[in-house]
């Protein structure tokens, strides 16, 4: 399943120290009716809940970690769910000891956040649940 997009506008900006990341990015994504997308981002954090999805369980395994981190990937996307904008997002985060995690981004404390949101326009995809997977997936 594919779909062609073209880019209507692209964003960049930064959230602040103590601010969080996916509430920031919900408050940006609804300021500016932005309903389909990508996102990307640098920079570092303070706290971070991320989750890993169990395929055999069918369900989330969530760890926090309240230490500072470097960000280094910030990827998604933007879709429809129930309606909304909703970003999709992982993250890869560095360790002081050079060690590295990742996984589904729940939330995160900001120590310094520069991002990228490309706005896309056309024939959006929506999240819909997916029985095989237990995931909520782009319907076709």
């Amino acid at each position: 399943m594919i779909k062609n997009f073209n880019v209507k506008k692209v964003f960049q900006g930064r959230l602040f120290k103590g601010e969080e990341i996916i509430s920031g990015l919900n408050k940006f994504l609804k300021e500016n009716s932005i309903k389909a997308g990508l996102v990307n981002g640098i920079g570092a954090v303070t706290r971070v809940k991320i989750g890993y999805y169990d395929q055999s369980e069918k369900k989330y395994i969530s760890h926090d970690f309240n230490e500072p981190m470097e960000i280094l990937s910030l990827k998604g996307n933007i879709s429809l769910k129930d309606g909304e904008a909703f970003p999709h997002i992982h993250i890869v985060l560095s360790k002081k000891d050079f060690s590295c995690i990742g996984g589904h981004l729940y939330e995160a404390e900001v120590f310094a956040f520069e991002f990228e949101i490309i706005e896309f326009e056309g024939n959006y995809f929506e999240r819909g649940f997916d029985e095989e997977t237990g995931l909520f997936l782009w319907k076709s």
